[in-house]
């Protein structure tokens, strides 16, 4: 199963980083309290992040969250951020293309079940044949719905 991403209704501004952030760090302190600002984390969780300061901006996954310390894997380029520097929760092109869009099918001419691997779990398709929809379950398994 693929990461989920996770949000936190927060303001624009979250955080601050407490201590300097090397350009191959991987590991950011914040200030005090700032970590709750974010979103906690479970195992396969993450969250995407913009690093702010002295004219950089980086964008940044957040893997992990321990109070006020986050684990995160680094964007590209990779810059030095002073303490101070802004970390701000962000909605942005790479998480929405991670979510499917409602009303998105394809159509298949024969019945699915059983024969079929779906794109993603939860997937719809359409029988032409017969006008049915199916919704995936698991493997090539699906069910009949009825309309």
């Amino acid at each position: 199963m693929a990461d989920k991403w996770v949000f936190k209704n927060s303001p624009l501004v979250l955080a601050t980083l407490d201590a300097l952030l090397g350009a191959s760090d991987t590991t950011a302190y914040l200030t005090t309290a700032d970590g709750d600002k974010l979103p906690a984390l479970s195992a396969g969780e993450r969250f995407r992040a913009v690093l702010i300061g002295g004219g950089n901006t980086e964008w940044i996954i957040c893997t992990a969250r321990s109070g006020d310390t986050l684990t995160i894997t680094r964007g590209t380029p990779n810059y030095a951020f002073a303490a101070g520097s802004t970390v701000e929760h962000r909605l942005d092109e790479v998480v929405l293309a991670d979510f499917v869009q409602r009303g998105d099918f394809r159509e298949v001419a024969v019945d699915p079940d059983g024969s079929l691997t779906a794109d993603y779990t939860g997937e719809e398709v359409y029988q032409t044949v017969t006008g049915v929809w199916w919704k995936h379950c698991t493997g090539t398994t699906w069910k009949e719905m009825n309309l």
